[in-house]
């Protein structure tokens, strides 16, 4: 029933898209935005913006997200930020909150650390904050949901033309672009995990320099669009591999259970000073981790039910992606050893799971279900 109803919902929605400088730096690719928007786009829905953002060819000057001057969120029936808005210091629009808006707005907060909720005021403002890096061991304000990077058509495009299992390397493809000083996760899975995935998986951790990006005008637009993330070549690479690792993130304390407190981001500190770990995880989502299921890969990640992990629908550790225990390295690769087929499973199995799931479609009739549900009977 609700399905079927957010699937004819015929309401506008606005979307505050930080402005692009041609300045080096910055947080200007707003992933979650163009996800949700390729699914708007889908349903038939009617997106405007601030801004044009997001060519879509280079061949035009279409954009995804366009703006329209007689077009204001007064117009509309949702209003989104994202956290991209908010660290670049923009301040919240004149009267965004009046006593009179029929508007529902909407923060979607990648952030990768958990931030001080309690000091930040938008974060008290807006009626949801759909959440990246969810962790359920923690305690988050009543208006947090949990959210996922997911998939863009972008992406999508990339990875739709896969080779049979079979004729991949016989590799794990793990190219993290920060290694050693940062992501204490990532240091503890290559110094526990790493050296017994090797006996059976060769290791490419080849990483593509920033400026050997492609001069096709169609995967150059990307790059520039993404901060210069877009690389053919890792694609093709994901694509030839057999698994991919997708570890990242911080260990925080499970005590206080309150997230971004100053007490839980101190503790955090001190246990990435002093090399521990623990069973809550932070900054744990990824690009990567998309790409690799979507790319057909077996997918290594922590637990996600032992780490506290959360997305809004949640995959099956051992059918969807290689959840690893690292209290307990050896059942996990006992297991890979014993079934020789079982990769090749989970790889096939999570591809399916996250386009089914995390693509622009089910990513924007989530979005809505969730304000449907939890609040409004949105016109």
């Amino acid at each position: 029933m609700i399905s079927e109803q957010l699937a004819n919902f015929n309401g506008r929605v606005y979307f505050f898209c930080l402005p692009r400088t041609e300045t080096e730096g910055g947080d200007q690719f707003q992933h979650l935005f163009i996800c949700l928007a390729e699914g708007f786009k889908e349903l038939g829905i009617s997106i405007f913006s601030n801004i044009n953002y997001w060519q879509e060819s280079p061949d035009s000057q279409e954009y995804l997200f366009r703006h329209s001057p007689d077009i204001t969120p007064n117009d509309c029936s949702i209003v989104i930020f994202s956290n991209n808005w908010f660290n670049s210091n923009y301040p919240s629009p004149e009267n965004l909150f009046h006593s009179q808006r029929k508007y529902v707005t909407v923060y979607l907060d990648g952030n990768d650390n958990n931030q001080d909720y309690d000091q930040r005021p938008e974060y008290k403002q807006f009626d949801f904050v759909l959440r990246t890096h969810y962790n359920r061991h923690l305690n988050y304000p009543s208006n947090f949901y949990p959210w996922g990077f997911g998939l863009s058509n972008r992406i999508l495009k990339e990875l739709q033309d896969l080779p049979k299992f079979q004729d991949r390397k016989k590799q794990i493809l793990i190219n993290f672009r920060h290694w050693q000083t940062g992501h204490p996760v990532r240091n503890f899975t290559s110094s526990l995990l790493i050296p017994e995935i090797s006996k059976f998986l060769a290791i490419d951790n080849s990483v593509d320099d920033k400026a050997n990006y492609s001069r096709d005008p169609y995967h150059y637009l990307h790059w520039l669009q993404t901060g210069a993330r877009h690389y053919p070549s890792y694609y093709q690479r994901l694509k030839n591999s057999m698994a991919c690792a997708c570890f990242g993130g911080f260990f925080v304390p499970s005590f206080p259970q309150k997230a971004g407190s100053l007490i839980n981001r101190n503790l955090q500190k001190i246990m990435t000073r002093l090399k521990l770990k623990s069973h809550t995880v932070a900054q744990w989502d990824s690009w990567r981790l998309w790409e690799s299921l979507a790319a057909g890969c077996a997918t290594f990640h922590l637990d996600f039910d032992k780490y506290g992990i959360t997305l809004p629908t949640m995959p099956v550790k051992w059918q969807h992606y290689i959840g690893i225990d690292l209290d307990d390295i050896k059942t996990a690769i006992d297991r890979i050893n014993d079934d020789p087929n079982l990769l090749e499973t989970i790889a096939f199995n999570g591809r399916n799971w996250a386009i089914e799931n995390y693509s622009p479609l089910p990513t924007a009739l989530r979005f809505l279900e969730i304000i449907y549900q939890q609040k409004i009977v949105i016109q």
